[in-house]
């Protein structure tokens, strides 16, 4: 298939990408070998169940949302061309998440070549879409929101690089260890390591930043 037909089937898939969840009952292991055959609509699905989850892991690396839309659009592009190379024994969502990493890393270091962009030159109505952001109450807790969202983002982004993918396949795609083990191709004492330190040095950078976190 070409590639403008498998990017207008993601368009159309990402269409609704704040209310993500899919409704088919097949497994996401059983989805993913009809994709292999070829059935665009299990490949829907996937895209469906998946994108909010990977859309949050690469938002770690990426502070503007169209920049962290094309990696995920460029993220289901390569899960549809590499299909062949998934193997059932694998965890579909390890495969899946290893990905979303690596084309995070690699736009990331293009980007970091040449201008790198503010959240202050995002636009408005990009900021609202991004699917991590509940809809606030009021303007003033919108701008409370919005402030809360940039020194979280800020905090994990200054973790060490490993630390910051473990806690956000952790809580933002919420992996168990095991499949983060599998997807980074470590031991599973070195997640629950990382896992800790990543915490811990989240509170560390977030202690001067209390009022601003606080919902009060």
């Amino acid at each position: 298939m070409a590639l403008n037909g498998l990017r207008a089937i993601q368009l159309n898939s990402m269409a609704n990408i704040g209310n993500a969840a899919g409704t088919a009952p097949d497994s996401t292991e059983f989805l993913m070998t009809q994709v292999q055959q070829g059935d665009m609509s299990a490949y829907q699905e996937l895209i469906r169940r998946y994108q909010k989850k990977v859309y949050r892991v690469i938002s770690s690396y990426h502070r503007d949302p169209a920049d962290a839309m094309e990696v995920l659009q460029d993220t289901f592009l390569k899960v549809y061309t590499s299909r062949s190379t998934w193997e059932r024994r694998t965890s579909f969502a390890a495969w899946l998440y290893r990905i979303a990493i690596n084309a995070s890393i690699d736009r990331y270091r293009r980007r970091s070549k040449g201008r790198t962009s503010s959240l202050d030159q995002v636009p408005e109505s990009q900021v609202q879409r991004s699917p991590h952001l509940a809809r606030p109450r009021s303007p003033i807790e919108g701008l409370r929101q919005e402030e809360r969202r940039r020194v979280l983002e800020n905090a994990i982004r200054r973790l060490p690089e490993r630390q910051r993918e473990i806690l956000s396949l952790r809580y933002f795609g919420e992996m168990q260890l095991e499949e983060i083990a599998q997807a980074l191709g470590c031991p599973l004492g070195t997640v629950k390591s990382n896992l800790h330190k990543a915490v811990a040095g989240l509170k560390a950078l977030l202690l001067d930043q209390k009022e601003l976190l606080s919902y009060d």
